[in-house]
């Protein structure tokens, strides 16, 4: 009688526990070195093995807290060239849609007294990403090596869901060759050859959708136009 009772008290203790079990959650260790100024953080893809890497100034533009990203400077390779761009990632999908709003933002930069040069904003999955034109990738590229200090300045029309500082903004560098050097080895993460800006509105909250996990707009029929 009692072995009888033994099992359906052993199941009635594990039902719980399976009924809340979940997945385990993947750690993707990484790496990190400090080189100067400069972070340059490595992880390898849990499914494909491969080794993104970032490089990024280790004081933030703006500080990451529990409700909000941060803004930080960092290194990108566009263009094939290893150019400065400004970034806010790991946006909630509430914050990217609003974000769409950056399609009117620019971030300026000026390295030591050279002119200021104005980096176009625009989405990129759930980021924001400000990165030089062609015309202006080149010309950042030979200047940040060199470069002692770099000022920065996010502009934008209306108020963003985004932590953007107030004024301008002075980063001291330090052993700059030496971190682009070993970005180089480690390989910079491929962020893509420009940023969304001049696409339909549509397509880039069609693009962010599907990158987050949500469905898309669905086409809409055209009405045909008098002539």
């Amino acid at each position: 009688m009692k072995r009888s009772l033994a099992l359906p008290v052993l199941y009635l203790l594990l039902g719980p526990v399976v009924a809340v079990a979940q997945p385990r959650k993947v750690d993707v260790p990484h790496k990190e070195q400090e080189i100067g100024s400069w972070l340059l953080t490595c992880a390898a893809d849990p499914m494909t093995d491969t080794q993104v890497c970032r490089m990024r100034h280790r004081l933030w533009l703006a500080v990451p807290n529990d409700s909000d990203p941060g803004m930080a400077f960092e290194v990108q390779q566009r263009f094939d060239l290893l150019v400065p761009v400004v970034t806010v990632r790991h946006l909630s999908l509430g914050t990217a849609l609003s974000g769409l709003l950056t399609l009117t933002a620019t971030a300026q930069l000026r390295f030591d007294g050279n002119r200021m040069i104005e980096l176009p904003c625009a989405l990129e999955g759930a980021s924001v990403l400000c990165v030089p034109g062609k015309a202006d990738a080149g010309i950042l590229a030979e200047q940040l090596p060199k470069a002692r200090s770099v000022m920065v300045r996010f502009r934008a029309v209306g108020n963003l869901p985004l932590p953007v500082p107030d004024g301008p903004l002075a980063l001291d560098l330090e052993r700059t060759p030496e971190a682009l050097d070993r970005y180089r080895i480690a390989g910079p993460a491929s962020d893509g050859a420009q940023p969304w800006i001049g696409q339909d509105l549509t397509g880039v909250v069609d693009r962010l959708l599907r990158s987050l996990g949500a469905s898309g707009t669905e086409p809409q029929a055209q009405t045909p136009q008098p002539r």
